[in-house]
């Protein structure tokens, strides 16, 4: 269960707010490189996120329309600073870490929104 304070915080983060002026977050049309340079974050629509390698190729892909269907604002899609793993946001919902495994298998998983990720807002 979400506190109101961590609430606040995806909207801020949603809204694509950043403290250093900087837009982290990967945008239909704006693909975001991960902090290594060998992956890409595509947010493809409102609600469909992708990572490819260097390469063009799919290592993730994810469809989040189940969640934004009743809603306008869409999800965030944003890579921690120092480290390969990529934070899905869906509104009202939920938050997603995504990032490879010990097998490189890349998998979404439901956490909580790290520091760096509520303090960009």
């Amino acid at each position: 269960m979400r506190t109101p304070a961590a609430l606040a915080a995806l909207l801020l983060v949603l809204t694509g707010c950043a403290d250093d002026g900087e837009d982290r977050f990967a945008r239909p049309g704006a693909p975001r490189q991960s902090p290594s340079g060998k992956f890409v974050a595509h947010a493809e629509s409102s609600s469909e996120v992708r990572v490819t390698d260097r390469n063009g190729g799919d290592v993730f892909r994810k469809s989040y329309e189940y969640a934004t269907s009743s809603r306008a604002d869409g999800i965030g899609v944003v890579w921690l600073s120092q480290r390969d793993q990529l934070w899905v946001l869906v509104p009202g919902d939920t938050s997603e870490r995504v990032e490879a495994g010990p097998d490189g298998v890349w998998t979404a998983v439901e956490a909580e929104l790290p520091r760096e990720i509520t303090r960009l807002g």
